[in-house]
Parts: structure tokens; C-alpha cells; sequence
């Protein structure tokens, strides 16, 4: 393995993906001051017989410039790295004659790995199905001090609903004892992948992503890694376009790396015929990197917000004037003020650049139905992708332009496209940011909110701030760039 390119930009901007290619299924590790990630390479339509496959490395010490080490020779899924004296232990699997088994390979300098062929096993069949057994994450287990496996599994029963975590114990990181799932609860049909787990405080958390009853990367909380696995009230990070999640921490702040998933390829041929652009396909499988920084509440519970490293980056303020397009608004510089009770209303400021950062404060009144941030609008707002907060459903919304086209009245089958819960009060203010790369966007609000979405459609336009039905005050409203 060779470094291919040392402290570039990523080609994105802000959210890395590899040339030609795509990122999933992250396997992070800390060490001497920078995330070591491995991460699953997709290729797609650009593979061929020439192109390097299998685990991928990159390094960062920021988020956003990252050094790239290529293939490591090692095929197979997701897994975790540990260090024991001073040797470095791979957990991935691999998928012989339609099963999966977990593998074992060691390195001495995170580069150079041998896999040990001997090490490599299945399932109990006694406990478990034979056709999940993926993901290993591994570590060591100071409580009952010896070495635990977490394996993506479909645990033996009645019902298909087999999904779960299952356990394994070791001694010596070779020899691994089969143990009855440490979480099983029988809603998910397929296994619980990319398990994870990880102490905070007093806390522990256990955490997975599905793709079965819901999509996401989940968690659970407990005060033993032994549970009981509590579900919070709202047991997600992130929405649909966040996916397969796992843990790392630098001593002091904890991040979880997923993925933003792509729309373009069509991989599951669930795309509608008729439409020729992109917003309204399916999700892809792999996508670019996103991480989140967890926030941790004094009830256990766990938020998220943008990471310092990232939000700090976008230091260049673009100097903005908001104009009213529709509706009687106040407005004093970067602050505005709307009163329109029983309409929709609307001002923009300027042209949104590739890749940028948008922030501002807001606060509602009573009754106020819809409210928050206009992206790519053009000058009429007819067309524009919204991020709502909706206070009567205490939910926050993504919605692209279909939605408010006759189209997407007529095809589309749900009301809501992308959201995400959240307790919503009058006359309290709210801190948003949001932050768009091409066609990547991140939402978050009050650092306790992650949205992720794409926006494909409109490529260019204007940004601003809309009321439906209410009455707000938008405060502080800025757009930076890196």
C-alpha cells in the first residue's frame, strides 16, 4: 500500500469521496492525533479487472483534508481494528459458497496485513442462521476483562423477525467461545449491521444500522455492556440518507463516521421510469463520508451537531442583502421579521455558492404551521429545495421542489420525504447551519438535529428564509465559505 496523495482537499469539498468512486461502511480508529478510517471502496460503474478492491485507508486530523493509502489487499466487509502489544488485530468477514464467516489479520504498521486463514469462523448453528455473520467489532471488555466480538447475525426462532447483535468471548483474540446474542429484540428481519459499541461516562451504547421495519443507524443505552439495552425516545442519529455508523473518540470528543448515500446509479432499479432527473430516485448503496459529534445529555441520551474541526473551516463571510419576494417582511440587515398568519412568505438573499455554510437563529409564535431555510430558489421561489420545521407535528422536513410541483402531488406516495423528530416551542430560539457541498446537504439544528440529504435537480439559485402560516423572527442570517 502506497500514500496516493497527501494532505489534499478532497475532491468534493467537504464531504470525501474517492475519484471515481464511492464510500461506505466506515471502520474508524484513533491514534497519535488522527482518525485512521478504513472504509469499503465502491467502484460502480467505473470498476474493472484492473482496479484495486477491498479495504481502503484514508487518515485525517480534520475532517476535510485527508491523506489516501489505498487498497490494503484485504477482501471482505466490514469489520474493526484493535491494538494488542503493540500489534495491530483486522476483524472483517468474508462470503464463501453463499455464507459469511468472521477473519482475523494482524499488522505490525497499520499498512502491511497478513491474514491468519485458521482464525477465520461461522456461526453456532445451534443459535444462529448461517447465512448472517458479518461486521465483527471487537474489543476489550475491562468489566468482565476478557476480549468481546459483536457480530450482525439473524438469531434462530419462530419468527423472521431474527435480526440481532450476536456475542462472542476471547481470551487471545484466536480462539472465540459463541455466546447467546447480547441483543436480540425480534423487530428487524435482516441482521443489525456495522454493530458497535462504546462507554461514555456511566453510559454505555450499543449501537447498529437496519434497513428492515426502518432505515438508519440506531442505538441503545445501558448502564452495563451486559444491558438491559434501553431504546431512547428517539433512538437515531441522523435520517434515511445516514447510514452504517461506528464510533471512535480522540480521548476527549466522540464522532460517529457514516455515509450520505448517493441517488444517480439506480443500483436497486427502483427509479421511476418517467422522471429524468435525480431527486426523486431511490438511495444508493455507498456514498461520500459524513461525521457527526456526538453530544452527550445528562439523561444518557445522545445528540449530534457538526464537528468543531469542520464548522471551523468555513471562516470567509459573504456579505448579504435580503430581499422580500413574497409577503410584507421587516428587515434590518442580516435580521428579518415576517408577520402572515394565514399565507406562505418569502425573502432570498443571494446566489449560493458549490460549497458553503449557511446559519441563522429563528424563533416562532403560536399556531405558526411551517417556517426555516430556502436552498437554490430561483427568483419567484417556484422552485427551491425547504428545510421545515413544522412545530404541530414537532418534526423538522426536508422537501425538494417535487413536492410543491403537480407531479410530486399526483406520484408521489407519502407526504414527508426526510425527517427527523424533535420537541418544538414556541418562542424559544433555534441555531441552524447548514452545509452544502454539490450536491451533498447537512442540516443541523440546535446541536441536537442531523438531516442529511441530496439536492440534484437545481444546481444554482438563491437562499433564504420562508414563513407558512405564522409569524417569526430570522436572526443573524449569514452564508461562508472555506
Amino acid at each position: 500500500m502506497k500514500v496516493i496523495e497527501r494532505g489534499r482537499n478532497n475532491m468534493s469539498g467537504i464531504f470525501y469521496k474517492p475519484k471515481d468512486a464511492y464510500v461506505g461502511d466506515f471502520i474508524p480508529y484513533y491514534e497519535e492525533g488522527e482518525f485512521k478510517l478504513f472504509y469499503l471502496h465502491g467502484w460502480r460503474e467505473n470498476y474493472d479487472t484492473l482496479k484495486e478492491t477491498g479495504w481502503f485507508l484514508l487518515s485525517t486530523k480534520d475532517f476535510v483534508n485527508f491523506e489516501e493509502y489505498g487498497a490494503c489487499k484485504i477482501q471482505g466487509g466490514t469489520g474493526s481494528v484493535i491494538k494488542r502489544d503493540g500489534i495491530y488485530h483486522m476483524f472483517y468477514c468474508e462470503f464463501p459458497n453463499n455464507r459469511q464467516i468472521a477473519c482475523h489479520a494482524v499488522s505490525e504498521d497499520f499498512i502491511k496485513w497478513t491474514k491468519i486463514p485458521e482464525d477465520s469462523f461461522g456461526p453456532d448453528e445451534n443459535i444462529y442462521e448461517i447465512t448472517d455473520w458479518r461486521d465483527p467489532h471487537v474489543f476489550w471488555n475491562e468489566e468482565s476483562q476478557e476480549y468481546w466480538m459483536l457480530i450482525a447475525a439473524r438469531v434462530k426462532g419462530p419468527s423472521n423477525r431474527k435480526g440481532c447483535i450476536a456475542l462472542c468471548v476471547s481470551q487471545d483474540l484466536k480462539n472465540w467461545d459463541i455466546k447467546e446474542p447480547l441483543y436480540a429484540p425480534n423487530i428487524n428481519v435482516g441482521a443489525h449491521e456495522c454493530p458497535d459499541i462504546f462507554k461514555m461516562g456511566e453510559w454505555w451504547y450499543l449501537l447498529y444500522s437496519a434497513y428492515t421495519d426502518k432505515f438508519g443507524t440506531f442505538y441503545r443505552v445501558s448502564k452495563s455492556p451486559n444491558g438491559p439495552w434501553i431504546t431512547p425516545e428517539v433512538d437515531t442519529f441522523d435520517g434515511r440518507a445516514f447510514y452504517a455508523a461506528k464510533s471512535a473518540n480522540d480521548g476527549h470528543d466522540f464522532y460517529i463516521f457514516g455515509w450520505n448515500p448517493t441517488k444517480t446509479d439506480n443500483i436497486f432499479k427502483w427509479n421511476p421510469e418517467a422522471y429524468s432527473g435525480n431527486d426523486y430516485n431511490t438511495w444508493d448503496w455507498g456514498g461520500n463520508l459524513v461525521v457527526h459529534q456526538l453530544v452527550q445529555e445528562v439523561d444518557g441520551t445522545l445528540n449530534v451537531k457538526v464537528p468543531d474541526k469542520i464548522d471551523k473551516k468555513f471562516s470567509k463571510y459573504i456579505t448579504e442583502s435580503f430581499d422580500p419576494v413574497i409577503g410584507e417582511w421587516f428587515i434590518n440587515e442580516n435580521n428579518l421579521s415576517i408577520s402572515s398568519k394565514y399565507s406562505f412568505s418569502c425573502a432570498l438573499a443571494g446566489e449560493m455558492p458549490r460549497v458553503c455554510k449557511l446559519e441563522g437563529t429563528l424563533k416562532y409564535k403560536s399556531n405558526t404551521k411551517a417556517l426555516g431555510f430556502v436552498l437554490r430558489a430561483d427568483t419567484n421561489v417556484d422552485k427551491a429545495y425547504y428545510f421545515r420545521l413544522e412545530p404541530d407535528r414537532n418534526r423538522v422536513v426536508f422537501r425538494s421542489h417535487i413536492m410543491e410541483s403537480e407531479e410530486g402531488g399526483k406520484t408521489l406516495p407519502y407526504e414527508v420525504e426526510i425527517e427527523r423528530p424533535i420537541n418544538l416551542v414556541p418562542n424559544k430560539e433555534y441555531v441552524v447551519k447548514i452545509f452544502v457541498d454539490d450536491t451533498i446537504c447537512e442540516f443541523y439544528l440546535n446541536d441536537k438535529i442531523a438531516l442529511s440529504t441530496r439536492i440534484y435537480d437545481i444546481e444554482k439559485g438563491k437562499w433564504g428564509v420562508f414563513i407558512s402560516e405564522g409569524e417569526a423572527d430570522f436572526n443573524l442570517l449569514s452564508l461562508s465559505v472555506i
